[in-house]
């Protein structure tokens, strides 16, 4: 279960049968490879490479900063090349269960993604590591080859659905034996009304609660009314707010200025996040958010300063 075969999609993920044109070599003995199979054999190699020659040539990572990092790494596929990520416990076990969700979230037989979560309850991987180098690595992979056309809705569907699952689940879980929160480490989660994809609201839900803090709000809490009741009935260290849409961004800046022109929540840090500001960082850059955060990898070194 352990080997690390999220380079490329697990068997039957690239190639639905409804997709399914006949001609590939197993139908007809014919050696070429079909076009989608060779789609699926170069995001394999692409997505398998830069970890395998990091991991056997640790002189070329090691030693680089966050600023010397080149900028066309893909911290969503592979976190454990940035040097501080690489430092948390677990790390390598957590990247070699990376095949083996990948293959349990979409398979047909559902005691697949049951028995990842008893093997990943056993592992006792710390729940930020499984955040950062397992559950967004593999939700980015969905979102990969949902976007090049490599699986159908239905599958990417399911998969998001058993991932969601599977984070809560240890999330709660684990919950009762994370070390004391401190009451200054209080966060705050909530999302547009366009984040329908609340997987990544419930990773960064997962991380913050292992860290140490104490999280109120989630998937279920919009950004409206309800949000700024919340702020005014208590205090927060901290506001993430993950965004779904790029239209959104206007009102994602007026919820910053309204929360900025409160003197009461001052102190509080402003963070956004989600598909929208993933995919446009810059909409959302000059809005006035403390953070503006491409990934959970960001959104841990936050937490860090902040716990500091």
């Amino acid at each position: 279960m352990a080997g690390d075969k999220f380079g490329g999609p697990p068997k039957g993920t690239g190639d639905p049968p409804q997709k399914n044109d006949g001609k590939s070599a197993h139908n007809t003995g014919d050696p070429r490879l079909s076009s989608l199979e060779q789609r699926v054999l170069e995001n394999a190699i692409r997505g398998a490479v830069p970890r395998i020659v990091g991991a056997a040539h640790k002189e070329l990572v090691t030693d680089l900063s966050d600023e010397a990092m080149p900028s066309d790494i893909d911290f969503h596929l592979h976190p454990e090349l940035d040097p501080k990520a690489r430092q948390l416990p677990g790390t390598e076990t957590a990247i070699g269960y990376r095949g083996a969700l990948s293959a349990a979230l979409i398979q047909a037989d559902p005691r697949g993604h049951r028995d990842m979560i008893d093997e990943l309850q056993r592992s006792d991987i710390p729940m930020h590591t499984l955040a950062i180098h397992l559950f967004s690595p593999v939700a980015a992979q969905l979102g990969r080859l949902w976007c090049h056309d490599e699986t159908d809705f239905i599958q990417v569907a399911v998969a998001s659905t058993r991932l969601g699952m599977i984070v809560n689940h240890l999330s709660q879980s684990r919950s009762q034996t994370i070390r004391d929160r401190q009451r200054s480490r209080r966060v705050l989660l909530a999302r547009t009304q366009g984040a329908m994809h609340t997987i990544g609201v419930s990773i960064v839900a997962s991380c913050f609660r292992d860290m140490g803090w104490d999280v109120d709000g989630g998937a279920d809490l919009e950004l409206d009314d309800s949000l700024y009741m919340r702020l005014s009935n208590s205090s927060y260290a901290l506001l993430g707010i993950s965004v779904g849409r790029i239209d959104e961004v206007e009102q994602c800046a007026e919820a910053v200025r309204r929360i900025q022109s409160n003197r009461a929540l001052s102190r509080m840090k402003i963070a956004l996040g989600g598909p929208a500001v993933m995919k446009h960082p810059l909409a959302f850059n000059a809005i006035g958010a403390d953070m503006v955060a491409k990934s959970a990898l960001e959104v841990m070194h936050l937490a860090d300063r902040i716990g500091a």
